[in-house]
């Protein structure tokens, strides 16, 4: 696998770069924090998705960027000789994925996790596998290094992914367990507590079903034959009720026809007591009628008379109303002049207080000659004021007399008016008796045509009452046989039934006891499926022990084989960076690195700390090549993150140096440092920087 070209839009810290990969060894340049790793988590995310992300995915947009804009990985690689391009991007608010796969121009995949899983099976390996063979980190080369002998070798197995035939083999493992568990269950189920075979109690159980089966078909037998014996007799028996009842029926309509007869004749009697009656009563209410209009004759000029009076008592009532206003009238011009004569009798006594010699209140003159004629004046003006008053009394007094006469008149006048109305009541209640009897006539002649047409309707009825007593008897007598005979019928007929039912309750046993023999019969059958399933169920759980077996030994077959390997290769690599200062680097069977100096082995812990991180570093590279080898060496490049660590100047050359040299097992090396003194010494660096804004950029040299 060859790395062409990378396109980031807004993931991360990245707005918008475009990265061309060379081949050799690349230099990943730039401070802590910047995005150097970015660009290879890039690479993961667009092959794997966001399961290769170390955040969720709401994280991984680029903060800054306007939720219009994408986050967008674009990535081109050639593997076994074909050209691919892999997209992947997040677009909208809610950040909804979507992935394409072209391959040699022509899409093959489309679809976010279609895209995964395409990738997955192109390479051949998950992401985990993937990043283990061409990711060394230098936390995991320090992990290496302090780890105990028990933590080491299964972390090597795991990133080797030889760990997943543990898995194999815990699951082949588990599988036998559950035969194992389900073959105990399938015996268990063939055989009942106290482990006796339950076909065999099955096949026992049936035998006794079917003797008691024969006793019961005997039984069936014989009430079949009670059955036809009892019909045989219910035919004749049913006949003679027949005839009973045909007698009974025919008697019995005769003497409804004689009840009928009896009815009318009854009935047309009944009629002509009521037409006597009816023409009596007729005549007594006519009768009636011409006292009561005799009795009207009185009343002839009520009506005249009532009104005569209400009008004369209307006039009166208006005369006197107008009587008592003159009077109040009256008496109020008396009340004025009396205070007139008052005032007169004050202007008097004003006068004589003040004698001739005084002057007048009004114009001021001397009263002298005027004094007597102003006595005389009010004394004048007081009699005319006394002669009008009693004039006025006088009329008050003609007026209260006309009153008082007409008074006496309205009395007379209501008491002949009550006469009257009770006069007019009277002859209302007469007038309404009249009308009462003028309607009961009517009706009752009405009542006497319709009941003499009934009458007439009627006809002649013959009707012979010892005759009909006669049948009344032949009926009960009649009636009592037919129920004798029906009773006696219905006895044997219940008796027939009750054997039926009988014979139903057996039948319906006999019919339990198929079913239950079929039941077990059933039984039978899944006893043998389940034996057959036992059978099956063995053989498989036979199997599957074989090939735990298998398993564990091919396990044990390959990790014997991958130690060499990984000491092979490692000391090749150690030969290279050290210039051949250590001949061999060995892994023993704790997986325990061992460093031979001038033939001699020794732990790597006599070394010092830059020597240690390199034979770890050494170690990690025969890991990634042995992965790489187990892929067919499709895998053509390695990304080595931060790896120098404790170097020196002179052992950081030496690396270098090495590295230059692993072209021929890896095409492409990516470097991930901040150290930039060992950038002399690569063939293409690729500086990554941060702006003021938090951006990041690439610049490639």
């Amino acid at each position: 696998m060859i790395l062409k070209t990378l396109t980031l839009k807004n993931f991360r810290k990245f707005k918008d770069i475009t990265i061309e990969f060379p081949d050799g060894v690349t230099g990943i340049v730039g401070l802590n924090g910047v995005g150097k790793s970015t660009i290879f988590e890039a690479i993961a995310w667009v092959l794997y998705g966001p399961v290769a992300a170390r955040t969720p995915s709401d994280q991984i947009k680029r903060q800054g960027a306007m939720p219009t804009e994408p986050c967008r990985v674009e990535l081109e690689f050639v593997f076994e000789g074909d050209n691919y391009r892999i997209v992947r991007e997040m677009t909208g608010k809610n950040l909804a994925a979507s992935a394409t796969a072209t391959v040699n121009g022509k899409i093959s995949a489309t679809g976010a996790e279609t895209v995964s899983r395409f990738i997955q099976k192109k390479l051949g390996m998950d992401f985990k596998s993937f990043f283990t063979s061409i990711f060394a980190k230098q936390k995991e080369l320090n992990t290496l290094s302090s780890m105990v002998a028990s933590e080491r070798r299964p972390l090597i197995l795991r990133m080797l992914g030889i760990d997943s035939l543990d898995l194999v083999i815990k699951e082949i493992r588990s599988d036998k367990k559950n035969k194992d568990t389900l073959i105990e269950k399938l015996r268990d189920d063939l055989v009942d507590e106290s482990g006796r075979k339950k076909d065999e109690i099955f096949k026992e159980e049936i035998k006794n079903l079917d003797e008691k089966k024969e006793e019961i078909n005997i039984v069936i037998k014989q009430l079949k034959k009670e059955i036809q014996s009892y019909k045989k007799e219910l035919t004749s028996l049913e006949k003679k009720y027949i005839d009973d009842k045909n007698k009974y029926e025919k008697l019995k309509k005769y003497e409804k026809e004689l009840v009928e007869r009896k009815t009318l004749f009854e009935k047309k009697k009944r009629l002509l007591d009521e037409i006597n009656a009816l023409k009596k009563k007729i005549i007594d209410r006519e009768k009636i009628l011409t006292v009561e209009e005799k009795k009207l004759d009185v009343f002839k000029d009520i009506e005249k008379d009532l009104d005569s009076t209400e009008k004369r008592l209307d006039e009166i009532n208006h005369a006197i109303e107008k009587f008592l206003k003159t009077i109040e009238q009256k008496k109020t011009l008396i009340q004025r002049i009396l205070r007139d004569i008052s005032d007169l009798d004050v202007k008097r006594r004003n006068i004589e207080k003040l004698g001739p010699d005084a002057r007048c209140p009004t114009c001021e003159r001397i009263l002298g000659t005027q004094y007597g004629s102003l006595l005389k004046k009010f004394d004048n003006e007081k009699k005319g004021k006394q002669e009008e008053m009693k004039s006025l009394e006088n009329e008050i007094k003609k007026v209260e007399d006309e009153k008082e006469r007409l008074s006496r008149e309205h009395v007379a006048l209501q008491k002949k008016r009550n006469y009257l109305q009770n006069q007019f009541r009277e002859r209302e209640r007469i007038t309404a008796k009249i009308n009462h009897v003028l309607s009961e006539v009517k009706r009752e002649k009405s009542e006497l045509e319709y009941k003499k047409k009934e009458y007439d309707i009627i006809g002649d009825v013959v009707f012979n009452a010892e005759e009909f007593e006669n049948v009344k008897k032949q009926v009960e007598k009649c009636y009592e046989k037919y129920q004798g005979s029906l009773a006696f019928f219905n006895k044997k007929k219940d008796k027939l039934m009750d054997i039926t039912i009988k014979l139903e309750k057996v039948e319906g046993e006999k019919r339990l006891i198929d079913q239950e023999i079929k039941n077990l019969k059933r039984r039978i059958a899944e006893l043998n499926h389940v034996k057959k399933q036992l059978k099956e169920e063995e053989k498989s759980a036979h199997y599957l022990g074989m090939l735990s077996e298998i398993m564990s030994n091919f396990r044990t077959h390959l990790i014997s084989r991958v130690r060499p390997m990984l000491s092979s290769y490692s000391s090749e690599f150690f030969r290279s960076l050290t210039d051949g200062k250590y001949s061999e680097v060995e892994l023993d069977e704790n997986y325990d690195l061992l460093i031979y100096d001038n033939g001699e082995k020794y732990d790597v812990k006599r070394f010092s700390g830059g020597e240690e991180d390199l034979v770890n570093l050494c170690l990690r590279l025969a890991i990634s090549e042995v992965i790489t080898e187990r892929a067919g060496g499709a895998f053509n490049f390695i990304i080595l993150d931060e790896i120098f660590g404790s170097q020196d100047v002179f052992r950081r050359q030496n690396i270098m140096k090495a590295l230059n040299n692993l072209s021929s097992k890896f095409r492409q090396i990516f470097l991930i440092t901040h150290i930039e003194d060992v950038k002399n010494y690569m063939e293409n660096v690729i500086y990554v920087t941060e702006d003021e804004e938090g951006n990041s950029s690439v610049k490639i040299e």
